[in-house]
């Protein structure tokens, strides 16, 4: 699970088992530790019309996570990979209310795509998200999601509180 709320650094890549063993060699050089858990990986997701997607998850208990997706052909991000190449797809942060937080960032002015609505996946039900626009975030598409975890089972749960502040702003998890 990351280790606060910038959980993830997510790419688009054309081979998921390639890319998996690249950065397993990267890893095991710069962060070592980022190899001690299982990968959560899922050899089918789908997301709205991006069917067919594949994706994994190096997990980090002490860092951001590295994330890769292999889109399906002929799909959005399929197209746009085909277009781009390679790249930073999107970064996460997470937050247990996402839509308040969307909220907030709307009044500030900031880009929030589709009017800071708010997506759940039907397989994780408790994950909700929403998308901060690159126009904002200078280049960067953020997506804002529920606080999750990994388990032994290369899975991800809720995990609500994770980065919960108390009044003094130190972290809950710490006080616990």
């Amino acid at each position: 699970m990351p280790s606060g709320p910038f959980a993830h650094v997510c790419m688009l890549v054309k081979d998921l088992d390639k890319a998996i063993e690249d950065w397993t060699k990267i890893l095991g050089v710069l962060d070592p530790k980022s190899l001690n858990e299982r990968i959560v990986k899922y050899d089918e997701f789908s997301s709205g019309a991006d069917q067919g997607m594949k994706w994994a998850t190096f997990v980090a208990n002490h860092n951001t996570e590295i994330q890769f997706i292999q889109p399906g052909p002929g799909t959005p991000l399929g197209e746009r990979l085909e277009a781009k190449g390679e790249h930073v797809h999107h970064l996460c942060f997470t937050t247990d209310d996402v839509p308040g937080a969307m909220a907030k960032l709307s009044e500030e002015g900031v880009q929030v795509l589709g009017g800071g609505k708010t997506y759940n996946d039907p397989g994780m039900p408790w994950q909700t998200w929403s998308w901060v626009g690159p126009k904002s975030a200078h280049g960067v598409l953020i997506e804002v999601a529920s606080p999750y975890e990994s388990r032994n089972d290369g899975k991800w749960y809720h995990a609500p509180g994770k980065f919960a502040n108390d009044e003094t702003g130190q972290p809950l998890a710490a006080a616990e």
